[in-house]
């Protein structure tokens, strides 16, 4: 149940600080495509912070609305969508966990208007656990791929800096690819389950 219980114009800070999020994809791209790396990664980071905010104050102040609460998976979800494949043609991020995550969220994604618009039912979202490390480990790559570009661009090449980010970033969408292996294997029958109107939850 989704119960507002301040009518404090606040109220709206989650939903806002998810829009922000969304609104922000572009800048981030368009800094990321003319060099401007440092601020790209500060704009990430403040993105990730907002992530993390609007959950947070709307369990806090009583703030959860069922608007917000699909709102917030879809602006994450649109958030990674488009940043992934950024850093991949950028070469921080390789294209088998590029591959898998564009597939999972697009699939996700369209699960959102199938229930809402074609079927007329309502969207449940309930994250489990692997769920919720897959989208953290995801938001990971994302930062460490900004790093590693502000790392290229500033830190000089014998200092090691790229080796290390390259090996770091490996072992993560290592983690992260059978994350993303292990939630499509779930949802890929859900969704048709969904599709016949027999589902409605998305993870």
């Amino acid at each position: 149940m989704y119960e507002v219980r301040s009518r404090s114009p606040l109220r709206h800070l989650p939903n806002l600080l998810s829009f922000i999020r969304i609104a922000l994809i572009p800048l981030i791209i368009w800094l990321s495509l003319t060099d401007e790396h440092l601020w790209a990664l500060a704009v990430f980071c403040f993105c990730a912070v907002t992530d993390l905010l609007d959950g947070l104050l709307a369990h806090a102040f009583g703030w959860s609305t069922r608007f917000g609460a699909l709102l917030d998976p879809v602006a994450d979800r649109v958030f990674v969508f488009s940043l992934i494949p950024l850093l991949w043609y950028l070469g921080s991020i390789n294209s088998i966990y590029t591959l898998l995550v564009v597939a999972r969220f697009s699939i996700q994604l369209s699960a959102f208007p199938v229930l809402l618009w074609w079927l007329k039912k309502q969207v449940h979202v309930v994250p489990g656990v692997l769920s919720r490390i897959a989208m953290a480990v995801a938001f990971l790559v994302l930062g460490m791929g900004f790093a590693e570009q502000v790392a290229i661009e500033m830190i000089p090449g014998d200092s090691g800096a790229e080796v290390m980010f390259e090996h770091t970033l490996d072992a993560i969408t290592v983690i992260g690819c059978l994350l993303e292996v292990w939630m499509l294997a779930k949802f890929v029958p859900r969704y048709w389950d969904i599709i016949r109107g027999r589902a409605d939850t998305i993870e």
